[in-house]
């Protein structure tokens, strides 16, 4: 089966996964926290900037253009930070308050159990973004400068919707979570991304096996 034949099944996998997200996630609004109406209201300007502009403008762009140029930026945005970046550090998060909750005598096992399997799906999505992006700069090298302008652009955006999110407890967030720790998971995500894509410069694309895992 051909390379890009394998591609499209994954594809579909993987919109069915992230479906599959959405509908656990609100229910768990419904019908665990009780939550009504949407979450607007929570969005600050550096979440604003990457869920309302560059994710859709990175995706939309795909519909016209599916160039090696569209696909790395498309697949940094997507794969590499709102999902290794935002959504690794909010799981991270999210399992931290549940231990320090269970502490309390307040457990949630069914929910941490559905957290963790999409954590599972999360990883395969991530893996096969930095996959795509590694081919594309093992073919051509010269990528690499788009890689650092992509980058240099999200991660402050990135690293701004942690610190928003802790701006909205200015006496301290529940659960004794503390901002420093995660800002410093963040970056970790990040760096370790970034380790996978400089080496993937030096890589022809035959040699990329075993490079993300």
């Amino acid at each position: 089966m051909c390379a890009l034949a394998n591609q499209e099944m994954y594809l579909t996998t993987f919109f069915l996964e992230e479906a599959k997200h959405v509908e656990f996630f609100a229910r768990f609004l419904e019908e665990v926290a009780s939550a009504k109406g949407g979450l607007a209201h929570y969005h600050g300007p550096h979440y604003r900037r990457i869920f309302y502009d560059l994710l859709p403008e990175a995706m939309g762009r795909l519909e016209r253009d599916a160039g090696p140029r569209a696909q790395v930026e498309a697949a940094l945005t997507y794969n590499v930070v709102v999902e290794g970046v935002l959504a690794e550090t909010g799981y991270q998060g999210f399992f931290q308050a549940a231990e320090r909750l269970r502490a309390r005598g307040f457990d949630l096992p069914g929910t941490l159990a559905g957290v963790a399997h999409i954590k599972q799906d999360e990883a395969r999505h991530i893996a096969y973004g930095l996959f795509l992006i590694a081919r594309h700069l093992g073919e051509d090298p010269g990528l690499w400068p788009v890689v650092e302008a992509r980058l240099n652009l999200l991660l402050p955006e990135a690293l701004g919707v942690v610190q928003e999110l802790f701006a909205a407890y200015p006496e301290g967030m529940p659960l004794e979570v503390f901002a420093e720790e995660f800002l410093a998971y963040a970056m970790g995500q990040f760096a370790s991304r970034m380790r996978v894509l400089e080496r993937a410069r030096s890589l022809g694309p035959g040699a990329l096996e075993g490079l993300v895992g």
